[in-house]
């Protein structure tokens, strides 16, 4: 459908975009004849649907929307370079960049705007002293220097202003080096791909962040002060003059520079590089930083920068390609073969399933509904099997409350891991859009809060419960207060080590507001509408007196059984689960969202099959105990990911306490969602099996 209107374009920073713009109602008003009123609400109605529609399709496979993370720049136009929190691999506590004595901006130190999802994410992004022009080349330009011996904050060539700092910022320094803090910049969202050169070769880092500094062989640190900064750009089509960041790359150099402050204060380079002399066009190298000798961590220290411009075919769409095919950990054939791992596993489950308890179930349906004589009779009372329990099976379990909140909590948080997977499958997690995927899994939740008020109170009217106001109130608070309370001593962690992980108090108030004002009265709303519906219909009616259950052995335990059955759908998911590590916990981008959509789908169709035939065992053995033990096995799976993350940590060699405490918290955090999600869909799954299996016999 292509309609057009007054507007055939949009301006968005200088550029102009080709754009649809739909007027739904000098549409309707030419094809419809109904009366105005009417053709105005049919029109507005299909406008907001048609747009939410346009704006799912507009989005390509790299997540780029008309008007979103497009930016163009004119020649001569200044490309901010901006800096993020330096982090490690050794601690995973990120701290805020100008935490160590770096080259700062003239004046105040500006954050940049950032949205929930980066406050959350640890992202802290300021602006920097790096002054890059579109498509001017500069060639060993003076930053600052650093008096690594005196207590002197470091200074731009135009600062005269001189502050007191700490003496320990050398050992810090030093003491950052040894954890491995890396930096990390940003130029138009993209980051750097950083290349060290050496005796052996050049050696790429990539996109990860960039070391500080090294240390020699004597353990004397060393740190990088010059930086190649290297910009690729594309012309915009069908503009002159408009170019766009397509890679950002970097060559990092320790050089020690040689300088004198001349009668005017400024910085005069008196080192043999050709790149440093003045009116020079020549572009620093490992060769001329040989000459010089490399910088040590003392003295006054030099910070020098050249940037290159580098023109591309790469378009803007498809900039981040290099980024996200840089390792081996972004082969698609592994994913591939995880997913083929996974679809074996879930069918074979389907076909034990379709063999022994179709099977078996055909024989009892021929059993229980065959015309017994008086012998036959007696010997029918005398049998067992699940047919006996039918007065039993439906009979509501112990803590009715607590079951209702728990299981209304798990479909809470299967729907928002649903909606976010297609949010981020449609370009909504794109690298480009940062914090996003975090702000949908927030937005997810509060909105799925009217789910959990849905079925936990249809649930416990179904139960025949009268606490309905309790009921609600702990299903909208429940979960929440539990998450908030260790999220809470996480934070005050983080803040107590410096880490840029300790959300800000205004983002907590933030959050709270969100909680308390939009997924809160969604549980009430929902809850309404599931009181006011008819409880759930059972196929046959319970007995007054409850049938005793036999004692099991210790391997037909429910203990043991939770243990064993959540490890099937874990061996579904763990290869994909492993990549997600990586992507949180080792700052690599994951993008192969339509393989975690798959997963996803094998990991609750795994978790429902293992559930249902647990459950049928349970009531051949004439245990009709099976609402909690559907939900428990439906959550095994949680277990195994737990001790999963106990395996991935000691692979890190973490030595920092606070560490520890971030690291299990939001692990337990994760595992405990994996619970409610995976444990709800197995009872569903169970429910609906049991009501299938004794609708179809007749009992007396």
């Amino acid at each position: 459908l292509y309609l057009l209107s007054d507007d055939s374009s949009i301006k968005t920073e200088g550029t102009r975009l080709p754009f649809i713009s739909l007027n739904f109602n000098k549409l309707y008003a030419t094809m419809d004849l109904r009366p105005p009123r009417e053709r105005k609400k049919c029109a507005t109605t299909s406008a907001i649907a048609l747009t939410l529609l346009s704006t799912f399709l507009c989005c390509d496979v790299d997540g780029y929307m008309p008007g979103m993370g497009l930016h163009s720049f004119k020649r001569g136009e200044i490309v901010k370079l901006k800096v993020n929190s330096l982090t490690s691999m050794k601690t995973l506590l990120p701290v805020n960049y100008f935490k160590l004595p770096f080259c700062r901006t003239e004046g105040r130190v500006k954050v940049d705007h950032e949205n929930l999802g980066e406050f959350l994410s640890g992202d802290r992004i300021i602006n920097s002293p790096y002054i890059l022009k579109m498509k001017d080349e500069s060639y060993c330009e003076k930053l600052c220097t650093v008096d690594f011996g005196n207590p002197t904050q470091p200074k731009l060539e135009t600062e005269t202003r001189k502050e007191e700092r700490t003496k320990n910022e050398v050992d810090r320094m030093r003491a950052f080096m040894k954890k491995d803090y890396h930096i990390n910049w940003l130029i138009d969202n993209l980051p750097p791909i950083a290349r060290i050169q050496n005796e052996e070769g050049v050696e790429t880092l990539g996109s990860h962040g960039f070391p500080i500094g090294y240390f020699d062989e004597s353990d004397s640190p060393h740190i990088y002060n010059h930086v190649n900064i290297v910009v690729d750009y594309h012309e915009v089509e069908g503009l002159k003059n408009f170019f766009r960041v397509v890679k950002f790359s970097l060559d990092l150099l320790s050089i020690k520079h040689k300088f004198v402050k001349n009668a005017e204060g400024h910085t005069v380079i008196n080192t043999p590089i050709a790149s440093c002399a003045d009116r020079s066009k020549q572009r620093t190298n490992y060769e001329m930083a040989k000459l010089a000798g490399p910088q040590r961590l003392s003295g006054d220290v030099l910070f020098t920068y050249d940037v290159e411009w580098k023109e591309s075919d790469v378009s803007f769409a498809h900039r981040w390609d290099v980024y996200l095919h840089q390792t081996k950990h972004d082969d698609t054939g592994v994913h591939w073969k995880a997913i083929c791992n996974a679809l074996f596993t879930v069918v074979s489950l389907f076909f034990i399933i379709a063999c022994v308890l179709v099977r078996n179930l055909k024989r009892d349906f021929a059993r229980y509904e065959q015309v017994l004589s008086e012998e036959g009779l007696e010997e029918s009372n005398e049998e067992s099997g699940w047919k006996l329990v039918h007065g039993d099976v439906f009979r509501p379990p112990e803590g009715i409350l607590f079951f209702s909140v728990i299981v209304g909590t798990g479909v809470q948080i299967l729907l928002m891991s649903l909606l976010t997977v297609i949010c981020a499958l449609i370009g909504f997690a794109s690298p480009n859009h940062r914090g996003h995927l975090v702000m949908a899994l927030l937005f997810n939740y509060e909105l799925m809060g009217i789910a959990a008020g849905f079925v936990a109170a249809r649930l416990y009217k179904t139960f025949k419960g009268k606490s309905w106001q309790k009921c609600t109130a702990v299903t909208a608070l429940g979960f929440p207060c539990i998450f908030f309370s260790i999220f809470f001593i996480m934070d005050i962690t983080a803040a107590f080590y410096g880490s840029t992980d300790a959300v800000p108090f205004s983002q907590i108030v933030l959050l709270i507001l969100l909680w308390s004002c939009v997924s809160a009265p969604l549980v009430f709303f929902g809850a309404f509408f599931g009181y006011k519906m008819d409880a759930i219909e059972f196929p046959v009616n319970t007995s007054p007196t409850p049938r005793t259950v036999q004692d099991r052995p210790w391997f037909l335990s429910l203990p043991f059984t939770i243990l064993v059955a959540g490890l099937i759908p874990f061996s579904a998911c763990f290869v994909e689960m492993y990549f997600i590590f990586l992507s949180v916990w080792a700052n690599f981008y994951y993008h192969f969202f339509y393989m975690l959509f798959f997963v996803w789908v094998i990991l609750v169709v795994a978790c429902v099959e293992i559930s249902i035939l647990h459950t049928y065992l349970q009531l051949c053995d004439e245990n009709h105990h099976w609402w909690w033990s559907s939900f428990f096995i439906g959550g095994s799976t949680s277990i195994w990911f737990f001790l999963y993350s106990i395996f991935y940590f000691q692979k890190l060699h973490i030595s920092v306490f606070a560490t520890y405490i971030l690291y299990f918290g939001y692990t337990f955090l994760a595992s405990l969602s994996i619970f409610l999600f995976t444990g709800a869909a197995g009872f569903f799954g169970s429910l609906w099996f049991n009501k299938k299996i004794y609708s179809s016999i007749k009992v007396d």
